[in-house]
């Protein structure tokens, strides 16, 4: 066992031996110092040797009427050999793994779900100017979360949300318009409808009346609470509608989350250091509450251009570092957990997420991946103004 563990990191053949009298050949091996590793008699004529291939020079000289042939080789020769044998092969099986991860880490698509071209047209120059583009190398979980966050911050006024999802060499970009409610006008006739698809939960009317009935499902901009009032005597008067409807509103989300996690958090809390630095080394001066992680802001009072000191301010701001490392099962909670944090954020009217159910989910290697059915309690309440046109119909 030993001797073969030894032959693994050595360079050793195998040779053939044939001729008469092979003992005498081998006591003048020995004699002259040849390292014999192992015999192997074949027959009283034939022998094979395992020697140190560089004792092959030296062997050959003692030869005489003998017949060598090397026939095996030994350690870092055996994998040179299958090298140079099998160059090409080899050659092209690595070209074929590089290939293979570059275009598996390339994006060729980009898909950006919205309506509205001018929207479109807003985050497709956004995402170029973030890197985010054709034929580019796919970022990782917290440079894409970055990029959402600056994006939006960048569109507070456009935007309302943003979430950018890889699949494959795709990405698909989800994105939802900032929309202002108008406000109420009193000299002005309204209806109540359906903000969302819906099941309607509750109906709470204060004025108008209602035409629909609880548990009722209802589509994107039907009435609910009608401008129309029906009096006893069944004549018709307009009176604007007034109230608040709730629902049960459905969604699907893809989300994302990986089994490393970093996150660095600011504190709020900052100082202002004096620092001297002399070669590699920083000395902070009178600082007595030393943080353990921090970004910083320099200024330089003073620096000498022909020795390595210098006296500089920092301008130090705290940092909590998250380092966590999550199982599967762990990764999945936190996935959940984050759509739900991302459906609140997107939607402001939402009351309460009512029930969650996995419908897919996929271990991707670094991350795992859920699409997940959501169900939420919703203030569907939309006001639209009656016009002349819908009094004439």
């Amino acid at each position: 066992m030993k001797d073969k563990i030894f032959r693994i990191f050595s360079s050793s053949i195998k040779i053939k031996v044939k001729g008469r009298n092979i003992n005498n050949f081998i006591k003048r091996l020995i004699k002259n110092n040849i390292n014999i590793r192992r015999v192997i008699p074949i027959s009283y004529k034939e022998v094979d040797l395992i020697i140190d291939y560089n004792d092959l020079e030296e062997v050959v000289k003692y030869k005489t009427i003998y017949d060598i042939k090397i026939i095996k080789y030994y350690g870092k020769l055996k994998v040179l050999k299958l090298l140079k044998k099998n160059i090409f092969i080899i050659s092209f099986l690595i070209l074929g793994l590089i290939i293979i991860y570059i275009l598996s880490n390339v994006i060729f698509d980009i898909e950006i779900v919205h309506s509205n071209s001018n929207i479109i047209k807003l985050i497709e120059e956004e995402l170029y100017d973030h890197d985010v583009r054709k034929y580019s190398f796919v970022k990782s979980y917290d440079e894409i979360e970055k990029i959402e966050n600056e994006i939006l911050e960048d569109n507070k006024d456009n935007l309302e949300w943003l979430e950018i999802i890889r699949e494959g060499t795709k990405y698909i970009v989800r994105v939802e318009e900032r929309i202002i409610n108008k406000e109420i006008d009193d000299s002005k006739i309204y209806n109540i409808v359906a903000g969302k698809n819906a099941v309607i939960k509750t109906i709470e009317a204060e004025s108008g009346e209602k035409v629909k009935n609880i548990n009722t499902y209802v589509k994107k901009g039907e009435i609910i609470i009608s401008s129309d009032i029906t009096l006893p005597n069944n004549e018709k008067k307009l009176s604007t509608a007034s109230g608040r409807v709730i629902g049960e509103v459905w969604y699907t989300i893809d989300i994302e989350y990986p089994y490393y996690y970093n996150e660095i958090k600011y504190t709020g809390n900052k100082k202002k250091v004096l620092v001297f630095n002399i070669l590699s080394k920083k000395l902070s001066l009178f600082d007595f509450n030393k943080y353990k992680s921090f970004d910083k802001d320099t200024k330089i009072i003073f620096k000498n251009s022909f020795m390595p000191i210098s006296l500089v301010y920092e301008y130090q701001y705290e940092t909590n570092v998250i380092n966590n490392i999550y199982t599967y099962d762990e990764a999945i909670d936190k996935a959940i957990e984050l759509a739900k944090k991302k459906l609140l954020d997107k939607y402001k009217n939402i009351i309460s997420i009512s029930n969650i159910v996995i419908i897919k989910e996929e271990d991707l290697g670094e991350k795992v991946y859920l699409s997940l059915f959501v169900t939420s309690i919703e203030d569907i309440t939309e006001y639209i103004e009656v016009t002349e046109e819908d009094n004439i119909k």
